[in-house]
């Protein structure tokens, strides 16, 4: 059997053809009246959600067609032009442009279409209707009808096509208006408006939809309001700098303005953050990950953040030097502390600079509202040499208070214990975060040398036997379960059950999206998969694409979902962890490239099965029955194959249970191309069936160009 990535790279080449895309582009407002110019929005969004009901095409959203509109400018102006038409269509992927026109004449209303072929430029097909205003449902349906026709499209759900049914025009301006405050950023006003009209007319379904969608978008916009650049945060941005223009005259400000200037560096350390979060994951709060094309973003902001808390750390040591009060109290002007509310920013503390540098440049470790949160991976994972040069930073304090706890008298000596502890714990914590166990334990070692009768002792005690095994720890304990697994080629599935989370994790936080990879090469690398494993190998690329999704990777969490289901994992599972659990990243292609039952049916429609795509070989190996239904409704198909030989099958009959419930029985033709090794395996091929129909009319219905790739069962 082939690695799970080599096979997934060769279901990539074999996956059967998708379907073509069409697009549906702002129609012209031939009106003369400029205040229907946003109706084009809510008309693009009846016909999308009307096209979604017919089988042979893949529609664009119309959210993805606005925000390449706004990268472009495009169609600012009147006429939407064939070469423009082929340049959008090149972006998005789309063979078809559907574009037109919206005229009006009295109380009549008039739509025109256009069916543009991308590459060509070519205008394939047109339609046109015309009516009374208030019957736009029926115009819009009659224009798709004549175009579907036009390219042979089939109808597959009628009831699908009555969500779109505006009550009057005066209901679609409405809709179309909420919408475009939705894409203009103005959520509250668009959930508003959306409300009203659902008030006003509760049977349009588009309007219910979209309002629930709005919702959403605006109890997520809600949850991100910590992590926006807001006017707020853009004045302390010009605050800070002011304030920070004369650091250079730190030494001679009295103590209130220094206490200002150091506060005021604070404040631009969190701005650093806060701009960084634009280039991180937003879902999990406290684990963010550098998004896939912002590495470079986000270094740059990381090095930022670093040179201020360096600055910070030198102006606080000449604070220190100067005044007797070694951990001053902020001060900030109220001007500042209402815009820092206003910003939703951290409480400014001044307390040591070293401790949030280590932790920020080892851990990742950040804080610029009132949760802390983690950067993943951190500056010290980026760049080791700004690791090495932290914990220099902190050896040397390490020896400075060493040496001052061993000076001090009877009356110093408990809080200058206290603070070489609290740094030598500090140093080894930070250690223990990048696994280095045995240097941890050392300076654990050092701490009860040191300072035999200090209070936490035991503490220490425990943690170090934690450390070395002789003490239950639970994060180690798993991480040896992974470890044992691999060095066992995963004879044991529920090893890496119990092990994987904690390594995955482990490796994200160091490495960023790049870890979920490197979790997978390991599996793959070091196990084969087998009957009693695939389970388990299911098991991790689940929690893999999961975690791809929760950090915006919703590339890698098709990749990951689809190297699932070649692991034995359920489809209709996977479609439920997408829709339950990561909605706004699409499967797309993932289910067809992994399972398929396709053909043409009588040359001209696209008849597909996508359910229960599997098959059985008889207990004495002489009949092989290959299966598959439609999800919605009862239709199936059975291709019946005897033994012809070692390892050759020919096909005796094809059983095909129709939509309309009627069963028609007739030959088949089956090319079986790779036949499964065990169950759970893929049989695959080509197949061609001929029917003959006898009611309501007698004539043959043929599958051709068939084509499928089922799990043996």
């Amino acid at each position: 059997m082939l690695p799970a990535f080599l096979l997934a790279a060769t279901l990539a080449a074999s996956a059967p053809p998708t379907k073509p895309v069409v697009t549906v582009l702002y129609f012209d407002n031939n009106t003369g009246h400029a205040d229907l110019d946003v109706l084009r929005k809510g008309l693009a969004d009846m016909i999308i959600t009307d096209l979604v009901a017919w089988d042979g095409v893949s529609v664009v959203e119309r959210e993805k067609l606005e925000s390449l509109f706004g990268e472009l400018k495009l169609q600012k102006t009147k006429h939407f032009d064939p070469a423009t038409a082929a340049k959008v269509g090149k972006l998005i992927g789309a063979r078809y442009l559907l574009t037109g026109a919206i005229g009006t004449s009295g109380e009549e209303l008039r739509l025109d279409a256009r069916l543009i072929e991308a590459d060509r430029s070519k205008v394939v097909a047109t339609a046109s209707a015309r009516g009374p205003r208030d019957k736009v449902f029926d115009l819009e349906q009659r224009l798709v009808e004549q175009l579907a026709a036009s390219i042979d499209l089939k109808l597959r759900d009628s009831a699908a096509r009555r969500r779109v049914k505006a009550p009057s025009l005066e209901a679609l301006l409405q809709y179309s208006k909420a919408i475009d405050l939705s894409d203009q950023g103005r959520v509250d006003e668009a959930q508003r408006a959306m409300q009203q009209l659902v008030s006003g007319s509760p049977s349009f379904l588009m309007a219910r939809e979209k309002r629930e969608q709005i919702l959403k978008r605006l109890q997520e916009l809600e949850t991100r309001r910590a992590d926006l650049i807001t006017d707020s945060a853009l004045q302390l941005g010009a605050l800070a700098d002011a304030a920070l223009a004369d650091e250079s005259k730190l030494d001679s400000l009295d103590e209130k303005a220094q206490r200002r200037l150091l506060s005021m560096r604070v404040v631009k350390g969190q701005l650093i953050l806060r701009l960084l979060k634009q280039h991180l994951s937003w879902r999990r709060k406290s684990l963010r990950v550098v998004l896939k094309g912002h590495e470079a973003q986000a270094l740059e902001l990381m090095r930022a953040w670093l040179a201020n808390q360096k600055r910070l750390l030198d102006e606080h040591e000449r604070y220190r030097r100067q005044r007797s009060d070694s951990w001053p109290s902020a001060e900030l002007e109220p001007e500042v502390l209402n815009l820092l509310r206003e910003a939703r920013m951290a409480e400014v503390r001044l307390s040591d600079p070293l401790d949030a540098l280590l932790q920020f440049v080892v851990e990742g470790r950040c804080l610029d509202s009132a949760d802390r949160w983690t950067v993943a991976p951190s500056l010290g994972d980026l760049e080791p040499q700004e690791r090495e040069a932290a914990f220099g930073l902190l050896d040397a304090r390490i020896e400075s208070a060493l040496a001052a706890a061993a000076g001090s008298d009877a009356a110093s000596r408990r809080a200058a214990e206290h603070a070489a502890i609290r740094l030598l714990e500090t140093k080894a914590e930070a250690l223990l975060s990048l696994r280095h166990d045995e240097e941890a334990i050392g300076v654990y070692q050092q701490v009860l040398d040191a300072f035999p009768t200090a209070d936490g002792s035991e503490r220490r005690e425990r943690r170090i036997r934690q450390l070395i095994g002789a003490e239950h720890d639970d994060a180690r304990s798993k991480r040896e379960r992974w470890a044992k697994a691999m060095g066992e080629g995963c004879a044991a599935d529920m090893d890496l059950r119990v092990g994987s989370a904690t390594v995955a994790h482990d490796r994200l936080k160091r490495m960023g999206l790049a870890g979920l990879k490197a979790h997978a090469d390991e599996l793959e690398r070091s196990c084969r998969p087998t009957r009693r494993n695939r389970g388990g190998f299911a098991f991790v690329y689940r929690d893999l694409a999961l975690e791809a999704a929760n950090h915006e990777d919703c590339e890698g969490f098709r990749t990951w979902f689809g190297r699932y289901v070649e692991a034995d994992g359920s489809i209709a599972d996977m479609v439920g962890y997408q829709k339950n659990y990561a909605p706004w990243c699409e499967l797309g292609e993932v289910v067809r490239s992994v399972l398929w039952f396709t053909a043409r049916l009588d040359g001209s429609w696209d008849f597909e099965l996508d359910r229960h795509l599997t098959s059985v070989l008889s207990h004495d190996g002489k009949r092989l029955s290959l299966s598959g239904r439609r999800e919605h409704g009862p239709e199936s198909l059975d291709l019946l194959l005897d033994a012809a030989g070692p390892g050759t099958f020919r096909c005796a009959s094809a059983r095909w249970h129709r939509a309309d419930g009627t069963r028609l029985e007739g030959a088949c033709t089956v090319e079986l191309s790779k036949l499964a090794a065990d169950q759970g395996g893929f049989d695959e091929g080509d197949f061609s069936a001929t029917f003959e129909q006898r009611e309501p009319e007698k004539r043959s219905l043929t599958l051709t160009e068939g084509r499928f790739r089922v799990r043996r069962r």
